[in-house]
């Protein structure tokens, strides 16, 4: 096991700490990696910096600490390696914040994965600020496991115009390699509101319907070329993105999100409708930058 901080090109990084929530994300990314065909970095960061002992027990105890999560992050590589037996698995203990230690390793690698939250979250939180930071600042997808989700169901992407294609094609990979359909959700809010014009609304809101599912095939179209084998269903849905999103996930096997760019430099820079998924979803979730 390697115990000095690295970057994981092109594979799955996972970040772990002993909880039940990191250990079914890294089975999950277990899985992942071996689909891909590429191998699995495994992230546990202790923040050694919190010991408030006195200098001439400070280092005793830091080592303590190293040594401790070396053992952990030891018995988490066996175990999956029991289970996955042909996975190249690496791991480092990282002793820095675990936001900046899983953004370290993911600037290379093709996705990276997290637990809903791991130890010293409170229990009322339904999602960890680590998992939260990662998702709003990695460079490459970002998948939070929220629940097992459904392994048979479709691979749920949210599109709400047509720069979001990065993300209908990080669907359709990875329901080419489950030999999963994909379905493509477009949500929008009618503009037109004058109740006393109720004809004309009729026709404004079929108007509206139509460029909406124009929209849908500018979008869909292209990536359905790209990708023959996939089944791509396409549909549009009037009102709230997120709690239209958050229904579906209870069939899907995950929910693939976009998180837009540019961004400012500071803040989660997440969409009230990311955030909201990645809260409340009932499968797991991928957040994928365009």
């Amino acid at each position: 096991m390697e115990t000095t901080e690295t970057r994981a090109a092109n594979g799955v990084v996972v970040g772990v700490d002993g909880s039940v929530p990191a250990a079914e994300a890294a089975e999950w990314a277990a899985r992942e990696a071996e689909r891909r065909g590429v191998g699995l970095h495994l992230v546990h960061a202790v923040n050694t910096g919190t010991v408030t002992l006195s200098p001439r027990t400070g280092t005793t105890v830091t080592d303590l600490i190293l040594r401790e999560a070396a053992e952990l992050l030891e018995a988490v590589r066996a175990t999956l390696a029991a289970a996955h037996p042909g996975l190249r698995i690496t791991g480092d203990v990282v002793p820095r914040e675990a936001g900046d230690a899983v953004l370290t390793a993911a600037e290379h690698a093709s996705l990276a994965v997290l637990g809903t939250r791991g130890h010293g979250g409170f229990a009322s939180l339904l999602l960890g600020s680590v998992s939260l930071r990662v998702a709003a600042h990695a460079a490459c997808p970002v998948t939070v496991v929220r629940a097992a989700g459904h392994p048979d169901g479709p691979v749920l992407v949210a599109l709400h115009d047509e720069r979001d294609t990065a993300a209908l094609r990080f669907g359709c990979e990875t329901a080419a390699r489950r030999g999963l359909p994909v379905r493509a959700v477009h949500t929008w809010s009618p503009v037109v509101a004058d109740v006393g014009r109720m004809a004309p609304m009729v026709d404004e809101l079929g108007e509206e319907a139509r460029l909406h599912e124009q929209l849908l095939r500018r979008t869909c179209d292209p990536v359905r070329e790209e990708y023959p084998g996939v089944e791509v269903e396409s549909h549009q849905v009037t009102g709230s993105a997120a709690a239209t999103v958050v229904e579906e996930s209870r069939t899907a096997a995950l929910v693939v999100l976009s998180r837009h760019e540019p961004a400012p430099r500071f803040g989660l820079r997440l969409a009230t409708p990311v955030h909201a998924v990645l809260h409340h979803a009932h499968c797991p979730v991928a957040v994928v930058p365009v």
